[in-house]
């Protein structure tokens, strides 16, 4: 890689930390010269960076004036369910059909962390989980999924609903809010997605994860509408979506070069064994 190819790498993932962290506050002017200046390095690399950004979606340009942090809106959000319900259901078809007993276990040890984190949660109380049991539920859900697209062996899909997974937390987490009925909801989908994977069923894991994906996408659109305004703020916590992505880094690992393989119901209800 060449050396600006390397600072250009430097200052894309700079700037997209700021953007994911909501340092950069959505509406907001880019500059290039002090985000250069904040860097240490020339404007060249920060602004192939910013070019890069703004063809992914997260900046835009105004002729004459600059650029600009991009609005979250609602119609992002609705084409980023569309496009996770599609192909994360063929992902986890192929991963019914293929999946190794190790990967079919992890699968399981997640759906009991997100269990046992939704358990805690009763246990103490609150009314809206927070702090480490969110990144306990949060970084488990993250993980099942990412296992059952590296497990799809295709590397264009691993890659371009890992991007939705990282964008999404500029959409959703702030504007959510993650009660028990909800945690109860969503492990026991993953439960029901992790039995079918187990059983070989592709059909019946198809159908779970769409359903799945779209009581998401009713969740995800009702906290938007309820928390957002023309100058609303979706960026998601920091430290979450550090944490979405290390997962992403180091569950892709062998999705970057040849794919590496190796309805409501209390909690309880259902196990991921």
């Amino acid at each position: 890689m060449a050396k600006n190819d390397s600072l250009s790498q430097l200052a894309y993932e700079a700037i997209y930390g700021r953007l994911l962290a909501g340092s950069i506050p959505a509406g907001q002017r880019v500059s290039e010269n002090g985000i250069a200046r904040d860097l240490g390095m020339s404007r060249t690399p920060v602004r192939e960076a910013i070019r890069r950004l703004t063809r992914e979606g997260m900046l835009y340009q105004v002729p004459r004036s600059g650029t600009y942090v991009s609005q979250p809106d609602r119609k992002r959000v609705v084409e980023a369910y569309e496009m996770r319900i599609h192909l994360e259901s063929l992902a986890v078809a192929k991963a019914a059909r293929d999946m190794s007993a190790t990967e079919i276990a992890q699968l399981g040890q997640m759906v009991n962390q997100m269990r046992d984190a939704t358990r805690e949660f009763r246990a103490s109380g609150a009314r809206v989980i927070s702090g480490d049991l969110l990144h306990k539920f949060a970084s488990a859900d993250m993980q099942f999924h990412l296992l059952i697209l590296r497990a799809a062996d295709n590397r264009m899909l691993f890659r371009t609903v890992a991007e939705i997974l990282l964008q999404k937390q500029t959409l959703t987490f702030r504007g959510s809010e993650h009660d028990l009925r909800l945690l109860a909801r969503v492990w026991l989908f993953h439960a029901r997605v992790a039995r079918a994977v187990r059983r070989r069923d592709a059909r019946a894991a198809r159908h779970w994860m769409r359903a799945h994906l779209r009581d998401s996408r009713r969740n995800a659109l009702a906290a938007f509408d309820r928390q957002l305004g023309p100058h609303g703020d979706a960026a998601g916590p920091a430290d979450l979506t550090g944490v979405v992505e290390r997962l992403i880094q180091r569950v892709g690992r062998g999705a970057t070069g040849a794919v590496q393989r190796t309805a409501t119901e209390p909690v309880g209800a259902e196990s991921g064994e």
